[in-house]
Formats: C-alpha cells, sequence, structure tokens
C-alpha cells in the first residue's frame, strides 16, 4: 500500500473477509485482471489470525472456472493500520467492514460491502475524467448515497466454509459478476455490455 489515499495516480484497492481464503483472495485476483495496464495495486487480508494458510480447496476449484489460479495464495491478516492508505476498501459482510475500518485503519468513508458499493455507483452520473480522480469521485459519490441507518444483510456475501460445493459456485460467480461490474465503472468510460 502506498502513502496517504488519493495522492498520485496509483489507486489503492483492498478486499477484506474472514479467512482470506476465499472471497477476498477471488475478488483480489478478478480485480488485478480487470484492471492490468491500470496504475491499480490490489491486496486482500482476512480478520481471523490464519496468517500463511492455504485457499480453501473449493475457492481454488471454483475459481478454476474463471481462470483464476488461487492455489499459491496464502492467507494475510489484517494488521493495524494496513488499510489506512488504500482509495477503496472492499468487504463482503458487516464486520469485514467494521473490521476494515477499526483494525485496519481504513477510512470509513472509503469502506463498503462489495455488493453495497456495487449498487451505490451503478448509476453513476459522471462523465469521463482523469481516470485516478473519476474513481476516487466515485467513491466519494457512492459515499454520500449511503444510507447510514441500520445495515442491510442482504447486501452480504456469506461465508461459504462448512457449505456444500454448490454454495462455493454461487459465491464465486456474485464475487465475479460483482467485481465486474465495479471495476468497469470505476475505470472505463464506456457503458456496460
Amino acid at each position: 500500500m502506498k502513502g496517504p489515499a488519493g495522492v498520485g495516480h496509483l489507486f489503492d484497492v483492498a478486499f477484506v473477509c474472514t479467512g482470506n481464503r476465499a472471497r477476498s483472495p477471488l475478488a483480489e485476483a478478478l480485480f488485478r485482471r480487470s484492471t492490468a495496464g491500470l496504475e491499480v495495486q490490489v491486496a486482500s487480508f482476512g480478520t481471523l489470525g490464519i496468517e500463511g494458510a492455504p485457499g480453501l480447496p473449493d475457492a481454488i476449484r471454483a475459481a478454476r472456472r474463471l481462470d483464476i489460479d488461487l492455489s499459491g495464495h496464502r492467507a494475510t491478516r489484517l494488521h493495524d493500520g494496513c488499510l489506512r492508505s488504500c482509495d477503496l476498501v472492499l468487504g463482503f459482510e458487516w464486520d469485514h467492514v467494521a473490521a476494515a475500518v477499526m483494525e485496519g485503519g481504513a477510512s470509513p468513508a472509503r469502506t463498503f460491502l462489495l455488493g453495497e458499493f456495487a449498487m451505490l455507483i451503478i448509476d453513476s452520473p459522471l462523465e469521463p475524467d482523469r481516470r485516478y480522480a473519476r474513481a476516487r469521485t466515485i467513491v466519494a459519490l457512492a459515499d454520500s448515497r449511503r444510507v447510514r441507518t441500520r445495515p442491510d444483510t442482504t447486501l452480504s456475501i456469506e461465508d461459504p466454509v462448512g457449505r456444500p460445493s454448490r454454495f462455493m459456485d454461487m459465491v464465486v460467480t456474485e464475487i465475479d459478476r460483482l467485481v465486474e461490474v465495479t471495476s468497469h465503472l470505476l475505470f472505463s468510460p464506456r457503458p456496460l455490455p
């Protein structure tokens, strides 16, 4: 992660889930692929202290469907202040968002659920602009559109651990869709197909 958020062209994105063994590493790999060639830095973290654990076998299998190889992934634990410089932090459940802010030092104004963020920016009226400035403006716009009441749990992507393989397949499909929408709307002035 770089210096203070919003400085320079590099755009920092981090994904946070529970173990950093399925949802966040998949989102990281998909986002990295969809922003290849751009000055975008992507990372992922887990809220549990299982540093170095491999990806879940079901996650590795399901990711292969999308031509993503998670076999070499090792879990990274969320640690104090590691998200302070991020331009955008995306979690999968509300406790990930809270941990990103409280433990990781992420700005609350730049920390969202993946599903929440995609919903908030889907009809962004912004015209194409300098690519990274536009992306930061979209993040600020999403923050201004939030309803700051009780969290909407329907926007969460549940933990697939201990669930049948078909549940992992559904999670992978949903993360793929949301990452595609998010990366496209942040960095491409063209409409979605």
